[in-house]
């Protein structure tokens, strides 16, 4: 009989490809990792992983083992949760999110639900990047794309808008700005087009044709930082921009609207923590449209 231990290193090394990776995110060293593998290799007579140059990768007998790797961990995380809340009610939740909405729409408004419930533990991981609730990196994602993964639950969360923002020393310094045709004079802040995680965020050119890009970053919040520095224009969201005493809305007739999903594994989503969190979420953004939305929810013209 194998052990259980192996059978999480097992799943761990699955998802992340990497020795390193996956000792980090158990908390020990790669040899640990290697040894584990080793003796759920030796139990089972088969090689279960195969390393290649992008990482770790399933044999047949590793995908064979999978389904019933996962099938356990869930009977084990499900058992966790009826203890836990019949002990201590709620627990830790981690919540992924994209970065923007994650530190200026949401840090700040947690509060509420943590008053709401003493014994829930929010994990909020706020990053430029994707963060899979298929391999357990969160428990709920926040996304720019609907997920289409099986065995998830999803719903558009909200619609959000995004402008274009910059500082009054740069304003003060560029050639005028009148309509979408002077655009192109300007110099822009945006994304490293080849480091892009979303489709979603190819909206710089939709604004303008031929945009001198003098600055470019993966983190939206750098962005906001160097249209503060006056390097140019920035395309920012409603909530993070209107709220920067330091930027100053350009052609605020020129948006972008874009939309948020919410999802998390479908044999999560009964547990209470998890649709504490999930509720909340889904009303914070209902009651907060306008901060999400701004002026842009009110104005006439089409969506770009």
């Amino acid at each position: 009989m194998f052990n259980w231990d192996d059978l999480r290193f097992f799943l761990e090394l699955q998802r992340s490809g990497r020795l390193l990776s996956a000792a980090r995110r158990m908390g020990t060293s790669h040899t640990t990792v290697a040894r584990h593998i080793e003796s759920l290799e030796r139990t089972l007579g088969t090689q279960l992983l195969v390393q290649h140059t992008q990482g770790y990768q399933l044999t047949p007998a590793g995908q064979a083992l999978l389904k019933h790797a996962e099938a356990m961990e869930e009977s084990a995380l499900l058992a966790q949760e009826e203890m836990t809340c019949s002990v201590n009610p709620l627990g830790q939740v981690r919540l992924g999110v994209t970065e923007g909405l994650g530190t200026g729409f949401l840090a700040g408004r947690l509060a509420t639900l943590l008053e709401r419930y003493p014994g829930l533990e929010i994990e909020l991981v706020s990053v430029p990047r994707f963060v899979s609730i298929t391999n357990r990196e969160a428990d709920i994602a926040v996304t720019l794309e609907r997920p289409s993964a099986d065995l998830v639950i999803a719903r558009k969360l909200s619609s959000y808008c995004l402008q274009l923002y910059a500082s009054s020393a740069y304003l003060e310094k560029a050639p005028p700005l009148h309509s979408r045709e002077d655009l192109s004079r300007h110099r822009w802040i945006s994304y490293v087009d080849d480091l892009i995680f979303t489709k979603e965020l190819l909206f710089l050119q939709t604004m303008c044709k031929h945009p001198q890009v003098a600055f470019r970053s993966t983190s939206v919040l750098a962005q906001q930082m160097a249209a503060q520095a006056g390097i140019g224009i920035a395309i920012l969201p409603y909530y993070l921009g209107s709220r920067d005493p330091l930027l100053i809305p350009v052609l605020p007739q020129e948006r972008v609207i874009r939309h948020y999903w919410i999802s998390s594994r479908r044999e999560l989503h009964r547990t209470v923590r998890l649709r504490v969190v999930w509720d909340f979420l889904v009303g914070l953004c209902e009651q907060h449209q306008h901060v999400l939305m701004g002026q842009a929810a009110e104005q006439d013209g089409p969506d770009t």
